[in-house]
């Protein structure tokens, strides 16, 4: 069973359990932009696009190499940003960080561009 359907079965077993309704649309798709500024997000926008940060199945941005400070503080404050989302969507719906990071995670991987960086689950960049 892989990491993606551990997590969905288990949060589907949450909302039947618990008897509330919970979507996985909830879980980041069109919050992220409240979790960065627009300056941070198109510096590491055109990072992404040179290869020097990527996303990681974990829900946070890396540094893949070569990066700038500037370009270093942005990844920063979006991944402060991210776990303040994280955390709240987490206390909402009475499940761990990890497990909401994780569900986010998989869906920036896959909407990665092709020539991005992505984090496989092994640990190991490579290119979209």
């Amino acid at each position: 069973m892989t990491l993606k359907t551990k997590i969905l079965t288990s949060l589907s077993a949450l909302a039947v359990i618990g008897g509330g309704f919970f979507a996985l649309t909830t879980l980041g798709v069109s919050e992220p932009a409240m979790a960065q500024t627009v300056s941070a997000k198109s510096v590491v926008d055109a990072a992404k696009a040179r290869g020097t940060i990527g996303e990681t199945p974990a829900g946070y941005l890396a540094v893949v190499g070569g990066e700038t400070a500037a370009e270093r503080n942005a990844m920063n404050e979006i991944n402060i940003g991210r776990k303040a989302l994280y955390t709240r969507k987490a206390r909402d719906e009475n499940l761990q960080i990890e497990v909401v990071a994780a569900v986010f995670g998989e869906k920036q991987i896959a909407k990665a561009r092709p020539g991005q960086k992505i984090m496989t689950a092994r640990g190991t960049w490579q290119t979209k």
